[in-house]
């Protein structure tokens, strides 16, 4: 696994940089047949967040896409899933040059139904899931909606990337543009290894790419405060600052130092270095 994703990033920094080539001309009379492949869209900044309408104007003339997102913002919501028992209620929306589908729901909740209900009966190439408005590295990636729609993906079968923008480009996501073909046309020629999905953080004004482990916090809870209030609840508010010292070696001082980094996530979450130490568990608590 580790040569197929060094193969499949090395290409990356090339096609990031490489000249765009002028799209071939449609035969006279003849609409232009539509691109073979197909993708899922889905965020957790909600579906009118213009993150998920930019990636969109990214994306629109690689692919088939197909926009499956949370109606309202569901940042922080990681994977729960906490409606899908009840049923989500979904309603055809405007968005961009066709329609989108809002979902009463999760970002894990919208990519499921998406891969498993609204697809048109097709399998989907990739979901892509963003871009999400400020960064999700290190042990971020635990909480962020973004990354675990992703991680959705996965259950269903399906590879993912999650790209996420530094809070300093405010709604100039056209920037990055580059590195968001140029991953996404990667990630759909040359696939990615089966139960791997991508979580990619776009610094500002970014001077390099470097595929990194996930390693650290980007902010630090340092304490909280309370406060009473009028029904005699207890209000607890965390005092939040950057960690100015994190990790060496993983994506979070990578990013700090304006690298672009790209993070294999695994759906196994299963700790196999630690199942030989453990083994002894199982005999001595046998009945």
């Amino acid at each position: 696994m580790k040569k197929q994703l060094m193969a499949f990033f090395a290409a990356v920094l090339f096609c990031s940089t490489a000249p765009a080539r002028a799209a071939p001309p449609e035969v006279a009379g003849r609409p232009a047949a539509p691109p073979p492949c197909r993708i899922l869209i889905d965020n957790d900044d909600g579906i009118d967040a213009p993150g998920i309408h930019a990636l969109y104007k990214m994306l629109k003339d690689m692919c088939t896409l197909v926009v499956v997102a949370p109606s309202t913002q569901q940042s922080g919501m990681s994977h729960a899933v906490p409606n899908v028992s009840n049923g989500l209620k979904v309603r055809a929306v405007p968005f961009e040059d066709g329609m989108g589908y809002a979902v009463d729901g999760t970002p894990a909740e919208a990519a499921c139904l998406g891969v498993m209900t609204l697809s048109d009966g097709k399998p989907f190439d990739l979901v892509v899931l963003g871009i999400n408005e400020g960064e999700n590295t290190g042990l971020g990636n635990l909480y962020s909606g973004t990354v675990n729609g992703g991680m959705e993906a996965l259950v269903r079968g399906t590879p993912a990337i999650a790209f996420s923008l530094a809070d300093e480009y405010g709604d100039d996501y056209a920037r990055s543009a580059p590195i968001v073909r140029a991953i996404v046309r990667r990630a759909l020629s040359r696939r990615l290894p089966p139960g791997v999905m991508l979580n990619v953080n776009i610094p500002l004004n970014y001077k390099a790419i470097a595929v990194l482990p996930s390693r650290g916090l980007s902010v630090l809870i340092e304490s909280f405060t309370s406060s009473e209030l009028a029904n005699g609840q207890t209000l607890y508010r965390p005092v939040v600052k950057t960690n100015d010292t994190p990790p060496p070696g993983g994506d979070v001082a990578a990013y700090m130092a304006g690298i672009v980094t790209i993070t294999p996530l695994a759906m196994d979450r299963t700790a196999t270095r630690a199942m030989k130490s453990l083994q002894g568990w199982a005999r001595d608590f046998r009945p």
